[in-house]
């Protein structure tokens, strides 16, 4: 009986530990966010509450709804940095010598930290930088532009960052998930004289479905919350301002913590309704098959 009870005593505070720690830093700052979003609040003194107003804002100024367009580009960007690292993981899908070696060096950008990789493409953005070289040296010096200063080009030129930086760990995923389908189906299909077209099309895309999720998935969120590469780079001058980024500035910056608030809901809900349609879109795919 004893034995029982002081079981039962362990296993509550097991459980009661972790939904405390829950509470405190996950739900109850949530909960407090999403009212602060509804105030004027500065930081310090009583917040003072202004119902929508700081939302209607954002739906509002230009200023902000620009914040939001910048992350187009990244999820733009998002679709060949996908599909490179998809097909990539197509053409090396199989054992040869040298795959482990080769699969390493892929991940190497991935695993850089994010100043390293800011520092990098600087460097390369910059006007007698590594790409204006490139283009001088192979004929196409008409070409060569002010990368990080023109407003037409500074976004798109940081956003494909991303290609390099992810689609390495993109791969891995494609080519892990690749390794698990039988060899039997290609086997199969190749009798049935399938081209290699058809085999990716009606055995490795089906087959990897749930990957190829989670690799847009994250992607989408990703382009969304981005803040590091821009913020280091440009620290959002030339209108390259992202929602994070904007948090940030809001927050600590001009001490428009109410504002903030508001904002980074907005960021949240748009991740969750983008998971959403992409959890519906997946589940239909499957019930389709």
């Amino acid at each position: 009986m004893k034995q029982t009870k002081s079981s039962k005593i362990i296993i509550f505070a097991f459980l009661v530990i972790p939904v405390i720690q829950l509470l405190v830093f996950s739900y109850i700052p949530i909960l407090t966010n999403v009212y602060l979003s509804f105030t004027s609040y500065k930081g310090v003194g009583t917040p003072r509450w202004i119902g929508l107003k700081n939302y209607e804002r954002l739906l509002t100024d230009p200023q902000y709804i620009m914040v939001f367009k910048n992350c187009l580009w990244y999820m733009i960007v998002a679709i060949p940095q996908l599909v490179f690292a998809f097909f990539l993981a197509i053409f090396v899908n199989g054992k040869f010598k040298g795959l482990n070696l080769f699969k390493g060096i892929l991940i190497i950008p991935y695993l850089l930290n994010g100043v390293i990789v800011s520092t990098i493409f600087i460097i390369f953005f910059n006007n007698s930088g590594t790409l204006n070289l490139i283009l001088e040296s192979i004929g196409l010096g008409a070409l060569k532009q002010q990368w990080l200063q023109n407003l037409n080009l500074v976004n798109p030129s940081i956003a494909s960052i991303g290609i390099w930086r992810y689609y390495g760990m993109n791969f891995i995923m494609f080519f892990g998930a690749l390794q698990t389908i039988s060899t039997d189906l290609f086997e199969a299909a190749a009798v049935d004289g399938c081209t290699k077209w058809q085999e990716i099309l009606y055995i490795s895309i089906p087959s990897i479905r749930n990957v190829l999720f989670i690799n847009i998935l994250l992607s989408v969120s990703g382009s969304i919350q981005v803040f590091e590469i821009p913020y280091i780079m440009m620290n959002g001058s030339n209108g390259t301002v992202t929602p994070v980024i904007q948090i940030q500035q809001s927050a600590f910056m001009e001490n428009r913590v109410g504002f903030a608030a508001a904002l980074s809901i907005m960021v949240f809900v748009i991740v969750v309704l983008a998971v959403g349609l992409q959890s519906i879109f997946n589940k239909k795919g499957e019930s389709a098959r």
